[in-house]
């Protein structure tokens, strides 16, 4: 990693530790040069989800769109949105398991 200090490209992890509920990598570094501390950040990157449309068109996965629709569809039912939102994770993650 490059110190955002000096720019020296040797540095070394002193701590690590999940941040963002899981969902990204707490890294705590030590450049081996001049000796600054600073911290990153690791995410996967997750490929976007691409929807094929009737007439054959692509386009990316929109959470929100499915969010709306199942909004729609419960108006008059007790559902809270937090279950709408569990949902939609559930179907998100489904897809990104199958591929």
């Amino acid at each position: 990693m490059i110190c955002p200090h000096c720019h020296h490209d040797s540095s070394k992890v002193i701590d690590s530790r999940p941040s963002d509920e899981g969902r990204a990598i707490r890294r705590r570094r030590e450049c081996e040069f001049c000796g600054t501390r600073f911290t990153t950040f690791e995410r996967l990157e997750k490929a976007p989800l691409l929807v094929i449309k009737k007439n054959g068109n692509r386009e990316e996965f929109s959470r929100e769109k499915l969010l709306r629709g199942i909004v729609r569809a419960a108006e008059k039912r007790p559902v809270t949105m937090d279950q709408m939102n569990g949902i939609v994770d559930k179907v998100e993650n489904e897809i990104r398991s199958t591929g």
